[in-house]
Order: structure tokens, then sequence, then C-alpha cells
């Protein structure tokens, strides 16, 4: 009997043994009910129990402070997982699990997405920000996507205080992948590409010439935008497209201004800014055509050697029979009113001076016949008379003949008056 109480205490004994590893066993259950959060491109809250995902476990999300959109209750699907959304701003929440009676819980800061912004203007810069703020010391890894490429600005970077990274310009287009890691990974697939070159001159005549360029070579349509400097003003202001040639042309300013010219193309940038000068087109014109004597005497100052095609050149344009371009009315009207009535007028003053040249020719003719008729009377009357008197003295020669038989003298001859009217001189 004693010998079976003592095999009974015996198995009760090794049956309580037995009992205590599966109480232990419980209660390791109990606490083996876990919950983490993960924050990459997404937020993830995982439930697990000894390791295996946990389905349909409710999880609760509260703000600790701030507030947050993904505050709430969930359930978890077949991976044992609920995706919350990204805050809009770094916020602590707590997350709670349960399942079973079990629950599990943990508190975590959750940070806004990354925001990686690339800039190529000579250089390219990417910049890491999170919540409007600069992140230091994120990684920034450069991997290209062609399998041929030998841009050298591939590898592993660190953002500095203001949070960027500056890498060379590829000698030509080059697909990379940027990946950013601080916490969270981010990941951006972009196209970098040379950089552009933007230049502003002003021309003799006060205009302004763009020019837009990538690698010396002209860029069409890039985006090209003129503003002032402070409260000056200035009729070029605005947004222009560069044309086949890679340029664009501004007015010239009423006054001295500087503005600043940006151009952009293909995510590439670059700005300059050019002072402007008011150019007084009236006197440039009368430095123009002031004469060959001004234009030698601006090249000379300018220090202008071996000017004489520049000189030619400068007669040639400046010819008076070269009228220039505006010196008619402009192309789209022909002349107005005023200038037919002025031509009208002037043809009628050409008229009546046509009328009074031709009086006067007629009067001028009139008085030189006139003329001519009296100087043949008188010629006539003079020669009558010249013939009357030799008549008389050839009549008193005869009557002396008669009285004292004797001629006329030996030296007597024709007056010196006698000859025809043409051939002597006056009375």
């Amino acid at each position: 009997m004693r010998n079976q109480l003592i095999a009974l205490l015996a198995v009760a004994a090794l049956f309580g043994a037995a009992l205590a590893p599966a109480a232990a066993a419980a209660d390791t259950a109990d606490e083996s009910l876990a919950v983490t959060v993960t924050q990459d491109d997404d937020v993830t809250v995982e439930v697990t129990r000894n390791g295996s995902a946990v389905e349909n476990a409710t999880v609760t999300v509260a703000a600790v402070d701030g507030s947050y959109d993904g505050s709430g209750s969930y359930e978890t699907d077949a991976d044992g997982t609920v995706a919350l959304p990204t805050p809009d701003e770094r916020v602590n929440v707590t997350v709670t699990a349960s399942d079973d009676d079990e629950t599990a819980a943990t508190t975590v800061e959750l940070d806004p997405d990354f925001e990686v912004d690339v800039e190529q203007n000579r250089d390219v810069v990417v910049t890491v920000t999170r919540d409007d703020a600069a992140v230091e010391n994120a990684t920034v890894n450069v991997s290209t996507r062609e399998t041929n490429s030998d841009y050298d600005g591939a590898g592993s970077y660190e953002t500095g205080e203001n949070g960027t990274v500056v890498l060379p310009t590829p000698e030509g287009d080059e697909p990379v992948t940027l990946t950013v890691t601080d916490g969270e990974t981010a990941e951006l697939n972009v196209t970098l590409v040379d950089g552009i070159d933007v230049s502003a001159a002003q021309n003799d005549d006060g205009t302004v010439t763009v020019d837009v360029t990538r690698n010396d070579t002209a860029i069409e349509n890039a985006n090209v935008s003129v503003s002032t400097d402070g409260n000056a003003t200035y009729e070029g202001t605005g947004d222009y497209q560069t044309d086949a040639d890679g340029e664009v042309s501004l007015v010239a300013p009423d006054e001295n201004v500087t503005v600043s010219v940006n151009a952009s193309a293909d995510n590439a940038s670059d700005a300059t800014t050019v002072e402007l000068e008011y150019v007084n087109e009236t006197v440039q014109e009368d430095r123009e055509f002031a004469g060959v004597s001004d234009f030698v005497h601006y090249l000379l100052e300018n220090g202008s050697t071996g000017i004489g095609p520049e000189v030619s050149e400068y007669v040639t344009q400046n010819n008076p029979g070269n009228a220039p371009d505006h010196a008619g009315p402009p192309e789209d009207r022909g002349p107005d009113a005023e200038s037919e009535d002025e031509e009208e007028e002037a043809e009628d003053e050409e008229a009546e001076t046509d009328d009074e040249t031709e009086d006067e020719s007629d009067e001028s003719e009139d008085d030189e016949e006139n003329a001519t008729e009296d100087a043949e009377d008188e010629d006539e009357s003079e020669e009558a008379e010249d013939e009357e008197d030799a008549t008389e003295d050839a009549e008193d020669e005869g009557a002396d003949d008669d009285d004292g038989e004797r001629g006329p003298p030996e030296d007597a001859g024709p007056p010196e008056h006698a000859g025809p009217p043409e051939d002597r001189g006056p009375n």
C-alpha cells in the first residue's frame, strides 16, 4: 500500500513537472505578439507572433503630439501588415496591436517624404529636403541606367549642411537613378543633360540680343525670362522662346536699366545680368550722316587701321542717292490726304511758273522782233537820206561841170558812209 502511494506521488510529481513547462510556454506565448513600424516609401506596420504573420490583428494608431492623417483603427492583412500614409510633417505616434487578448505597442517618429530636387546649371545640384528643411548627411547614390555609360558622376555622396550634393555635368544626355537614404529611402530617375549658357548683348541701336547655347550650339525653343532689378521699368520684360538661331530680340530701353535674363531648356538653366543704356537715335543718325570726315575721325579715335575699305563702304552706303528705308511713307499705307493736297498745290505752282515763263518768253521774242524791225527801218531811212544827198551832190557837180568845165576832184570818192548799212558805222 505504501509502495502504491509512493508510486502515485511519484506519478503526480512527474505529472506536475510536465505541466510546469506548459504554463511557461503559455506565458511566453502571451509575450510573443510583436508589432514593428518601418518607414520607407510608405509607413508599414507589421504584427507577428513568434515570428509569424498575424492576420486580422487589430492595429490602433494615435498621434502623441500634433496631428496625423493615419490615426485610427486597422486590421492586418494576410501578411500581417497595415499600410499607413506618410505624414505631411514630422510626428510621433503610438501603434498598438492586439490579437486573442494579447497586445503589443510601440511609439515611433514618422517623417514626411524626402523631396529630391535636381537643378542642372553648369553643374548638377541635388537637394534633399524633408518637411521643407534641408537633410544633412543623407546618402545619395548615383547609378547610370545605360550599360556603356562613362559618366564620371556615378558613385555615392553625402549631403552637406544645406542638404545638397554637386555632381559633374555630363558630356551628353545621361539617364541616372538617384537613391537617397536617411532612415527612409527615396528613389528618383532623371536624365542629366549638358549645361546651357545664356548671354545678352546690347546692339549699337540700343536693341538687345539674347543667345542661348549648349556647347556653343544654338538651342531652339529655349525659355527666356527677362526681368528688371528694383523699381525700374523696361518694355522688354516678359517671357520668350528662342528662334532657330537660339536668339531672342529685345527692344531698346527708354532709360538706363539693369535687367536679369534667365534661360532654361531640357531641365538645365542659366542666368545673366546686363546693364542696358538708353541710346539717343537722333544723335546716332546725325553721326551716321555727318559726313566722311566725321566718320574718318570716328574710326581713328577708336583705333581703326587700314580704314580705306571702311570709308569706301561708308561713302557707298551714305550716297545721297541711297535713300534710307524710312524716307517714304510706310509700306502699309499710301500718302495721306495732306500729302496729296501738297502735291497738287506744288503742281499748280509749277504750272503757274511755266505760264509766267512762257509769257516772259513771248514778250522777249516780241521785243526782239520789234527792235529788229525798228533797226531795219532806221537803216532804210538813213540809206534813203544818203541816196538823196548823193543825188543832190551829183546834180551840183554836174552844174559845176557845165559852168567851169571841170570834173570831180582827183581824190574824190564815195563818202565814208556810202556803203550798205551792214558794213558801215554810225553817222
